[in-house]
């Protein structure tokens, strides 16, 4: 059966059009969050829960690094829009890496996930938050990184994070933590010398790790702080860790989380190596997978016109 004259065979014009609709395809689901601030590596609103199959998700904006939803806490009134009220059981779960490999093997193997939360120099902590009660757990944790080293709880060491302590002095009072665990350091902690954290009041707060040392701030203001373990101006870089936790062992509403790595140029070259020759690698199979399905979809039509005019 002869196919109509005026069918129209895919010309290279065509073709070129197919392709950048292709790549046009393929750079749409890359994340926004390439696009911003290169200091920022997890930025979560917590204004969401997401149910997905088995589990519920709350986004990083940024797109990379979503995470798992524990223990169900609940979205409230935050300090801006929503935000995710936590008890003591409940927390949101950040891949870094998973952990494979438990006995009887002899050493565990660790499968990467979003390695760009491993920060090696300086990095920022910083979130809103509204206590509602300070829990006995040792740390009411705001945001903690850790390594797990084997599938118990108490395999977990801690490798930076801020969190919440009640005063011993004054009732209904707290202090703030922040910690960071060094190759060279060891595990260093500074607390805020006066009791800065009040009940049922929101407060931004935030801890960096710098060339100046550990600092915390509360609403934008440095506070005084005391090493309480290590020392305040730890040397040599952060180990790996496998998660990060938001919320974990707290009474709390949590707002605006946000984690940035303050020297990215220190570990950019290592990161482009993974990244960015995986998106070459993708955009060049993509474009020579297009161009071969158009060549041959192009040679299929100009084959079967060319029949039909005889």
């Amino acid at each position: 059966m002869k196919l109509n004259k005026k069918q129209s065979v895919i010309s290279p014009h065509s073709a070129s059009i197919l392709m950048v609709i292709a790549l046009s395809g393929l750079l749409a689901t890359i994340p926004i969050g390439q696009c911003a601030d290169v200091q920022t590596v997890g930025l979560w609103h917590l204004d969401e829960l997401e149910p997905n199959d088995y589990m519920v998700t709350t986004p990083d904006a940024l797109g990379y690094n979503h995470g798992t939803v524990g223990g169900e806490p609940s979205l409230v009134e935050g300090k801006f829009d929503k935000a995710l009220d936590f008890n003591q059981g409940s927390f949101v779960y950040v891949p870094i890496r998973f952990l494979v490999g438990f006995p009887p093997t002899p050493e565990p193997t660790y499968i990467p996930i979003s390695p760009n939360l491993d920060i090696q120099k300086e990095l920022k902590i910083e979130a809103w938050i509204n206590v509602k009660e300070f829990t006995n757990a040792t740390y009411n944790n705001i945001v903690v990184k850790v390594t797990r080293t084997g599938p118990e709880i108490e395999d977990v060491t801690r490798v930076f994070g801020l969190a919440v302590k009640p005063s011993p002095e004054q009732d209904g009072k707290g202090v703030l933590s922040g910690c960071v665990f060094t190759d060279s350091s060891g595990f260093n902690e500074i607390l805020t010398i006066e009791p800065v954290v009040s009940l049922n009041q929101w407060m931004n707060v935030a801890f960096t790790r710098t060339s100046t040392g550990m600092h915390l701030y509360v609403n934008g203001e440095e506070q005084n702080v005391k090493a309480i373990e290590g020392v305040q101006n730890p040397v040599g870089s952060i180990i790996n860790g496998t998660e990060v936790y938001i919320g974990h062992d707290s009474e709390v509403i949590i707002d605006e989380v946000k984690i940035s790595d303050l020297a990215p140029e220190e570990v950019l070259s290592a990161q482009i190596d993974i990244g960015n020759n995986t998106l070459i690698a993708i955009v060049v199979a993509v474009v020579v997978f297009a161009t071969a399905w158009v060549l041959r979809k192009f040679i299929q039509t100009w084959v079967i016109y060319s029949k039909s005019r005889n």
